[in-house]
């Protein structure tokens, strides 16, 4: 059996799907150089689900960003300094969303107000569902 064109076209192919699998990453923008900048504030409206006090951040399920993201479930960390306000898990919430360039992005929210109850809110089917919405 020869070893030697088994391993060289197992190279080869290796190489291909590394080198197709960079090409599609960036196709996403996630290596261009907007995707590392700061983004926002944008007005948001969305779910409140939970607040982690030991990490500073909430969970939220809120409705797409046009040009930015789609609508989905997220942690996001308050600013320093900014108190929660009284909230309980399902209160619909209009609040600002803003990144900012550190080890990484980290997506923030500020400003939570809580919505009427009867707001009705722009989210998918399947997020509707994953948050009992």
């Amino acid at each position: 059996m020869k070893i030697k064109p088994l391993l060289v076209l197992l190279a080869a192919t290796m190489l291909s799907v590394s080198v197709q699998a960079e090409q599609d990453h960036q196709g996403h923008g996630h290596d261009s150089e907007a995707s590392q900048e700061a983004s926002g504030p944008h007005e948001v409206r969305g779910i409140f689900l939970g607040f982690d006090e030991g990490e500073g951040r909430v969970t939220m399920a809120h409705e797409a960003i046009p040009d930015v993201m789609m609508a989905m479930r997220m942690h996001l960390r308050l600013p320093e300094g900014q108190a929660l306000p009284a909230l309980e898990p399902g209160d619909k919430v209009a609040f600002r969303m803003f990144s900012r360039i550190e080890a990484g992005r980290v997506w923030y929210a500020s400003d939570l107000e809580l919505l009427p109850s009867q707001t009705e809110l722009e989210l998918p089917p399947q997020l509707r569902e994953a948050v009992g919405y």
